[in-house]
């Protein structure tokens, strides 16, 4: 230790805004582009306003969103089609009760709140 009174961090403690959580590797990351690719970045940089290092991160981190909102959509449709066919299977038994449309807005009410509060990974 020095004098100024700071101790080196354990890998495993948490760190500050700047580095991260505990665990995560906030420092750079070298990946080559093939030469289309990296003019394909350049000019969206370009576009952005942009050096390429933030563009790439810009990109990827909306890449990241797109990914975690396709996987959420097909949760959503998963219920969907869950929920038609146990519909379908009531009805086929001979269960052709009617629901009232304030039943139907409670059960997509709840079905919304239950998507909009799900955890989402945020890209940081």
């Amino acid at each position: 230790m020095r004098g100024t009174g700071t101790a080196k961090r354990g890998r495993d403690e948490e760190r500050g805004p700047a580095g991260g959580g505990p665990g995560e590797d906030s420092g750079p990351v070298s990946v080559m582009l093939p030469a289309e690719l990296r003019e394909r970045v350049q000019a969206e940089a370009k576009k952005r306003g942009l050096k390429l290092s933030p563009a790439i991160r810009a990109l990827l981190s909306e890449r990241v969103q797109e990914i975690d909102d396709v996987e959420q959509l097909s949760r959503a449709e998963e219920w969907q089609r869950a929920q038609v066919w146990a519909v379908w299977e009531r009805m086929k038994a001979g269960d052709h009760d009617e629901a009232a449309r304030q039943e139907i807005d409670s059960i997509f009410d709840e079905a919304h709140e239950a998507l909009r509060d799900a955890p989402r990974r945020r890209a940081r």
